[in-house]
């Protein structure tokens, strides 16, 4: 039944994924670094200032292709312009404060605070330009829309997953990525709560910041202090990777469920080697497609969704090279 349920959503995100141009990538700008920007000359309609939570992972490369399938699709160009790590708040209201003096048309965002870049974004609404969050939240009524995944739902469905493969319960671990991170604390409680009711048993919470090399050196203190245990849940790319290459290191492949989040080559290469176990994976491109459509609707005095959920799904190794899963997996400018 919980494999069911995340093909079904894999489905849905290949739905919207159509919308973006599902297939394999090509073409287009790469994704940016920090302080650069990304656009061709503006289109009639103008530019929409794109910001990542950060440039660091491939998830937002994904997320920058379906922003621009959308911008292209009605007119537009998009700048995308991120800092270097997913902690820089100072850096986001600076990019902010670039897009205001700049004149874009809207700014669409993955605030890495919450609260932080209210002040800034407030000054963007205030200057007409309207604010889409993708992929985050902000404690404002600023925001026209907000496009996310359930980050709850989806780490309960990494929970599930997790409980069906180990079979009895036992000791499992949490690392997460930054403490305080609105994604990465949403999933951990969606996990936690999902796992206990199962009857395992956790660990105290281990932090990454993202790193792979901290998450790496984690996952081999696990195993030095807990032998035992069955299971691991990664929350974000990065220390998914690092979680993988600790158990892989141990040699404990196909003995230690892992459970990670987020798709890059390299988590989808350590699923085929069955080094991870499966990965619940977002929509980054329809995150992305999604949140410029909204915002282009909003300059158009059009009405917008508030809350866009967008699905996550499980993918391991049955479904991995489904075409449904692919096209999510793999987007394609168009």
């Amino acid at each position: 039944m919980k494999k069911l349920l995340s093909l079904a959503t894999v489905g849905a995100c290949a739905l919207l994924l159509a919308a973006c141009g599902g297939g394999t990538t090509g073409g287009g700008t790469d994704a940016t670094t920090d302080g650069q920007t990304s656009t061709d000359a503006p289109a009639e309609g103008g530019v929409i200032g794109v910001i990542p939570k950060s440039t660091l992972y491939d998830y937002w490369t994904s997320v920058q292709i379906g922003a621009e399938n959308a911008a292209k699709e009605n007119g537009y160009t998009i700048a995308f312009q991120g800092t270097a790590t997913d902690t820089d708040s100072e850096g986001q209201v600076k990019i902010v404060e670039d897009f205001i003096t700049r004149g874009v048309e809207a700014i669409v965002i993955s605030p890495v605070d919450p609260d932080a870049l209210v002040p800034a974004l407030e000054r963007a609404d205030a200057a007409g330009i309207p604010v889409v969050i993708i992929d985050g939240q902000l404690n404002s009524d600023v925001p026209r829309s907000t496009v996310s995944t359930d980050n709850v739902a989806a780490g309960a469905l990494a929970a599930q997953n997790m409980a069906e493969l180990i079979g009895e319960p036992g000791e499992v671990a949490v690392v997460n990525e930054v403490a305080g991170s609105v994604q990465g604390m949403a999933r951990e409680e969606g996990f936690t709560s999902q796992i206990e009711k199962d009857g395992y048993s956790l660990l105290n919470t281990f932090f990454s910041e993202g790193d792979r090399n901290k998450a790496l050196n984690i996952t081999q203190d696990i195993f030095s202090s807990h032998p035992g245990i069955k299971g691991i849940f990664a929350t974000n790319e990065g220390t998914t990777v690092g979680v993988s290459l600790g158990v892989s290191g141990a040699d404990k492949a196909g003995e230690v469920v892992v459970v990670g989040f987020d798709s890059s080559d390299d988590i989808l290469q350590a699923i085929r080697d069955g080094v991870v176990s499966g990965t619940v994976t977002q929509d980054p491109a329809g995150i992305g497609f999604a949140g410029v459509t909204n915002a282009i609707k909003a300059i158009r005095g059009e009405s917008v969704d508030a809350v866009v959920d967008v699905p996550a799904a499980f993918v391991d190794a049955t479904n991995i090279d489904d075409k449904d899963v692919q096209q999510v997996l793999k987007p394609a400018r168009t």
